[in-house]
């Protein structure tokens, strides 16, 4: 009988690896660019197919699913709100004290499980903002039989506004499992608030999406949200890349018509990227949909400094070309100023991240539709 741990995936099982959304054109052009083939069609199902054909090596195996662990690991940060209707009762009173979350997972087939019996509790003895942490065990049929189990982690919080009135739901995810049970509990929760009368069943969650903003409010709200960053924690320093496209639904001013059939996504990369034509001038706004935003920035938070990377990014507009693609941001290249540091990386993304809630809040609350 053969050993497991040396079978390569194929057929099916080797499609699915290549989709997965790790998985970027760039990483397959890179290896079938190794063996020397070029394919004509530059879109990533050319390039699936290809590779589905001739299959793959050990060590593309092994570096493709490097990229997915790496991609997978790293927090990204959605946030949702929904109005509040229970006055003064405190948040921690209103969620379910047990809370079975693998009833909420309804696909009999699917290949993961949550871990556990995860319960709500208050952040730092606050009442009125609860969190619930959980980790999901996902099972890898593309893996040998000793190294098929993955654990990945999520977290869902509500935090009550001073005044009674919004409820901020955030919601961080390490995986597109991790994603899809988040947004289960938040929208069963929910459901629950409003079957005690706390939230009215007319509301809904909002969340911040790509068809929220016109094509020149995105770009204002991105544009703000990465650069005014001016406090110790999170300093500022410069935009690095700029992912956007051509609307298609209009016709472009003659000197950016070149674009018209020629770009179906463009991603700039350099210093300065926020004094560019395409940004500094605001007449080309109304014709640009911007999708990403990757900015540097300086940090000293508490007893930590050093630098990083945040994205900001509507990453299904182009991946499933979804106009209502939610807003994804991920802190990547976060290096410390001192190597002796007493918290971890995942714990200080996490802070990083939750230090822009107000702002962004407030930002879409203003450019939004």
């Amino acid at each position: 009988m053969k050993d497991k741990k040396f079978v390569l995936p194929y057929g099916d099982a080797l499609r699915d690896l290549l989709n997965d959304q790790g998985v970027t054109k760039s990483d397959l052009k890179l290896i079938l660019r190794r063996r020397g083939v070029f394919v004509g069609n530059d879109e990533k199902y050319s390039y699936i197919t290809m590779l589905s054909r001739t299959g793959l090596m050990p060590s593309e195996l092994i570096e493709i699913q490097e990229k997915i662990r790496v991609k997978e690991e790293n927090p990204k940060f959605q946030t949702q709100t929904i109005k509040w209707s229970g006055g003064d009762k405190n948040l921690l009173q209103s969620v379910p004290k047990a809370y079975d979350i693998n009833k909420l997972i309804s696909n009999p087939f699917s290949n993961y499980k949550v871990l556990g019996a995860p319960s709500f509790k208050a952040v730092d003895g606050d009442k009125d903002h609860v969190e619930l942490s959980f980790n999901v065990e996902r099972y890898d049929y593309t893996k040998s039989w000793d190294k098929n189990r993955s654990q990945f982690s999520g977290k869902v919080r509500f935090k009550k506004g001073v005044d009674n009135i919004d409820i901020c739901i955030n919601l961080s995810h390490t995986s597109p499992q991790t994603k899809d049970v988040a947004n289960l509990i938040a929208k069963d929760i929910v459901n629950t608030f409003k079957n005690n009368g706390l939230v009215d069943n007319k509301e809904s969650i909002k969340k911040i999406r790509f068809n929220d903003f016109t094509n020149d409010s995105r770009i204002q709200f991105l544009k703000d949200l990465s650069q005014k960053q001016f406090e110790n924690e999170l300093l500022f320093k410069d935009t690095k890349d700029i992912g956007f496209r051509p609307d298609k639904s209009k016709d472009l001013p003659e000197d950016i018509s070149w674009m018209q059939e020629k770009v179906s996504n463009l991603i700039l990369q350099g210093k300065n990227l926020h004094s560019t034509f395409f940004i500094h001038n605001k007449s080309y706004h109304q014709y640009i949909q911007m999708h990403r935003v990757d900015a540097d920035y300086s940090f000293d938070y508490q007893d930590y400094s050093g630098t990083c990377r945040m994205s900001f990014d509507f990453p299904d507009l182009i991946i499933k070309e979804n106009q209502g693609a939610e807003l994804i941001i991920k802190v990547v290249n976060l290096r410390f100023k001192s190597k002796n540091v007493s918290i971890s990386t995942s714990k200080l993304k996490e802070m990083l991240l939750t230090h822009l809630e107000p702002a962004k809040l407030e930002l879409f609350e203003r450019l939004s539709k």
